[in-house]
């Protein structure tokens, strides 16, 4: 493909905006040198760079679609809505509507909802809100799970802390998933001192500590639900109410695909708030956070306690958010998407591991993760990551016209474009077997290999 415009723009891009992007995750070091640089436009399953370069995208801008590209039914309720004003001096109708189908027709186990404009708004009011209930500092919050928000008390947390401060990271303290003796060994070092635990509910992995493969899968993980007592979120959510620490499940991913009502919904293990965003309006900025009312309320009028400056936002009743937001739910309610979601990724994972498994690569070349959030890791034998290989193997892809760096599942996906991209994911096994049987990957990849995003310098 060619690439010439794409590269002169962000050559310019560069010189004006740091990291010729606004998110991290869409950075040049995240992607082969032979892939594009600028995206012009998209639809459906579609995207299209500036250079006319047509492509089926599987990483749907950073999981923030949940329907495609440009939905008409969401679209076109934000039109609607904008033609009757996008910000008032009081509060908007919407905000109620969208607000009341939520806690009243959606949720069955939250009593109020607080809306910001994206993942990090949401998560931080969580945790402020969790310290001024308990009266505590200190957070624990999930390593094993990369990211949680913008603020300091979580990015002052990880090699990419420059600017923050040590009075602020201080207060933040990892466990890891499945990892009971560290929660354990937290709790007894801080005791009395943790104001909440914080992490993904689900991301790769289950949280039966005797988990098989099929735990993986929709049917089962309904069937297993609470017959298990090895389950890693009811451990969380008892020792969270004997220690008197706030439970906090991050949905930004896991809600709306796993399930509308978070994939927590679906363990039946509920925490004391929970936060959403990304793939909520299907492209709009939109958040939220959800919790119990005696919580979520210290940030209302309604008390006659300290008060908390609970995201007041100039933005937050923008009524474009609120539209979308509610279309979005609306709209995979009426078709049904989880379920589409985890069936399509079921037939992803299993034509994966056929085809490497019969071209014998199974070593360099795995799908890991729920049906509904796969995710392809190319590795060495050892099972490390392997950054040349995997940078390889999507420049490979990419240049048959397939964006897979992370596997965002929306409705606008079928079986046609699951065709095509296991055609493209063969050429490129199929390329690379030679390559990794002569040892030749670092020799024959063009450019440099991804980096991660959380490291301490360039």
């Amino acid at each position: 493909m060619n690439y010439k415009k794409s590269f002169e723009i962000n050559e310019k891009l560069h010189a004006l905006v740091p990291g010729g992007s606004h998110t991290y995750s869409k950075g040049e070091d995240q992607f082969p040198y032979n892939s594009p640089r600028i995206m012009s436009h998209a639809k459906g399953a579609y995207t299209w760079d500036v250079d006319g370069n047509k492509f089926i995208d599987w990483a749907m801008g950073n999981r923030v679609f949940i329907l495609g590209h440009a939905f008409d039914e969401v679209d076109n309720a934000v039109i609607d809505t904008i033609k009757r004003g996008t910000n008032y001096t009081r509060p908007g109708i919407l905000e109620y509507e969208t607000a009341d189908y939520l806690i009243n027709e959606h949720f069955d186990k939250f009593d109020m909802i607080k809306f910001g404009k994206n993942g990090s708004d949401v998560t931080t009011a969580a945790i402020k809100l969790a310290r001024a209930y308990t009266g505590r500092k200190y957070v624990l919050v999930c390593g094993t799970h990369p990211f949680f928000s913008i603020h300091d008390w979580f990015i002052g947390s990880t090699d990419m802390n420059s600017g923050t401060l040590d009075t602020e990271r201080q207060y933040t303290i990892k466990f890891f998933y499945n990892d009971r003796e560290s929660v354990e060994k937290a709790f007894d070092q801080y005791k009395d001192q943790i104001a909440a635990i914080i992490l993904e509910p689900v991301k790769n992995d289950s949280p039966y500590l005797d988990a098989q493969e099929s735990d993986l899968h929709l049917e089962t993980l309904i069937q297993k639900n609470n017959s298990s007592e090895n389950n890693f979120l009811k451990y969380l959510r008892e020792k969270a109410d004997k220690e008197g620490s706030v439970l906090i499940f991050d949905e930004m991913i896991s809600g709306m695909r796993f399930d509308t009502k978070g994939a927590h919904s679906l363990y039946g293990v509920y925490p004391d708030l929970s936060t959403f965003g990304k793939s909520i309006a299907n492209g709009y900025s939109c958040s939220f956070l959800v919790g119990k009312k005696e919580i979520m309320e210290l940030g209302g009028l309604k008390h006659k306690k300290e008060r908390v400056f609970l995201l007041s936002q100039t933005h937050g009743s923008e009524t474009t958010g609120f539209a979308a937001t509610l279309a979005t739910f609306k709209a995979s309610k009426k078709y049904n998407v989880s379920n589409h979601v985890w069936n399509l990724g079921r037939k992803l994972k299993s034509d994966f591991n056929t085809l490497v498994n019969n071209e014998k690569v199974a070593d360099y070349f795995k799908i890991i993760g729920f049906d509904a959030n796969p995710q392809i890791l190319c590795t060495k034998r050892t099972g490390e990551f392997w950054p040349e290989l995997h940078t390889f193997f999507h420049d490979i892809v990419i240049n048959e016209g397939v964006f897979i760096p992370w596997i965002t599942i929306t409705l606008s996906h079928t079986d046609e474009h699951l065709h095509i991209t296991m055609d493209a994911i063969r050429k490129a096994i199929k390329t690379l077997k030679p390559i990794i049987e002569n040892n030749e990957v670092e020799k024959l990849l063009v450019g440099d290999p991804v980096k991660p995003v959380f490291r301490k310098y360039n």
